[in-house]
């Protein structure tokens, strides 16, 4: 039998830019720049873990995951006519939209993704050959979701739109009017199904009012919400999300899901059955939710007279928007790498999430408060 020839070189699997770069971290800087919690998983949590990896079998569970988190899930939609068989658990909100593309997107369709938009989402497209459209979010709007952009942005061909709030790399959410004027036009739609897909994985995590497509789920048959536990619980480490989908594509999407990782791990799935909708998730997530604000007024009361701050309204990012004098001729990478190697402060280049954060770096408040508060004062200090 004739072999197929290895291919070294799939030009769509590279490491990201942002990994590329933290590779290059002079030992001891301050890391503001990684997109995650800078607290462990909490003691709760990890005590019920340990209970349940000594009490219950730890064998292969469901594809769609078991079925006791599912009707946990599916109970917080129920008013919505969600039931169980419309949940899949994932492997993080990152797995979840892998199996999402995989299910909606060939080379010949279109979809419409957030500019400034996380740097995975075109990544995770290309996989499918799919090449996306764009639209954009704009700092005069604090960079808040605007259904008008997407409306602009949509053509013909376009088979979905990506939202994210609250976004990754801003912070911005959207308004329950913005998210009913993108339903609204998505059902007049004359051109076939235009699917609404909404990477929540930073739900729960807003400081100002906020609305999810999830409050139109039976308005309109075409959103999948996702969702996750990595931010809000702290358990990046964990792997651990859910997909809200239709019935229309439930099946395909778990089958989907079997081939790329069979189910999520056991252990996680139970634990956090055990967790959910108790008193003390209850408890932690208000505790999450002053602690991530009160970092987010850190931030603003150290830089704001220093640089304009844009989004900081959900999530634990803000962008800063650098001077011609910050540039210095050079781009905004240039200014991080500088940043990074002279003043041993990590951030994140604003173009890595697209053209309309060309010339910002993104900061990220999940860092302890006081590694948080030392790298602050060395940007206070460097941004005169």
């Amino acid at each position: 039998m004739q072999q197929t020839p290895y291919i070294p070189g799939n030009p769509h699997l590279r490491q990201s830019k942002l990994r590329q770069l933290f590779e290059k971290a002079p030992k001891g800087a301050i890391n503001l720049g990684l997109g995650q919690p800078g607290e462990d998983t909490p003691a709760f949590i990890r005590d019920t873990a340990a209970r349940i990896v000594r009490d219950k079998p730890m064998g292969y569970t469901l594809n769609a995951g078991i079925l006791t988190l599912r009707e946990k899930l599916a109970a917080e939609y129920a008013h919505k006519g969600v039931t169980p068989d419309r949940v899949c658990v994932t492997a993080g909100v990152q797995e979840g939209l892998y199996a999402l593309f995989y299910v909606l997107l060939d080379e010949k369709a279109q979809i419409v993704l957030p500019n400034p938009g996380f740097l995975t989402y075109p990544s995770l497209t290309s996989l499918n050959d799919n090449a996306p459209a764009y639209y954009s979010l704009q700092p005069e709007d604090n960079f808040r979701f605007s259904a008008d952009r997407v409306i602009e942005a949509v053509t013909e061909r376009s088979t979905a739109v990506l939202l994210a709030h609250p976004s990754n790399p801003t912070g911005s959410v959207a308004s329950h009017e913005e998210l009913k004027k993108l339903v609204d036009f998505a059902a007049s739609r004359k051109e076939g199904p235009l699917w609404l897909i909404s990477d929540e994985v930073y739900a729960g995590m807003s400081y100002t009012p906020s609305a999810s497509l999830a409050d139109f789920l039976d308005d309109y048959p075409y959103i999948v919400v996702l969702r996750g536990a990595s931010k809000s619980h702290h358990m990046t480490g964990w792997r651990l999300g859910w997909t809200i989908l239709p019935e229309s594509i439930s099946k395909s999407y778990v089958a989907a899901h079997q081939y790329i990782t069979t189910c999520v791990s056991t252990l996680t799935q139970e634990t956090f059955s055990a967790i959910r909708g108790t008193p003390e998730e209850a408890a932690w997530l208000k505790y999450q939710n002053a602690l991530y604000h009160g970092k987010r007024d850190m931030v603003e009361a150290y830089l704001s007279d220093r640089r304009q701050l844009f989004g900081g309204e959900g999530a634990f990012y803000w962008v800063v928007k650098l001077t011609e004098n910050d540039l210095a001729g050079g781009s905004d990478e240039d200014w991080v790498v500088r940043t990074m190697m002279e003043n041993l402060v990590m951030t994140t280049p604003g173009s890595a999430f697209g053209s309309q954060t060309d010339g910002y770096f993104r900061i990220s408040y999940g860092p302890v408060k006081e590694e948080l508060e030392r790298g602050l004062k060395v940007l206070r200090d460097l941004l005169v």
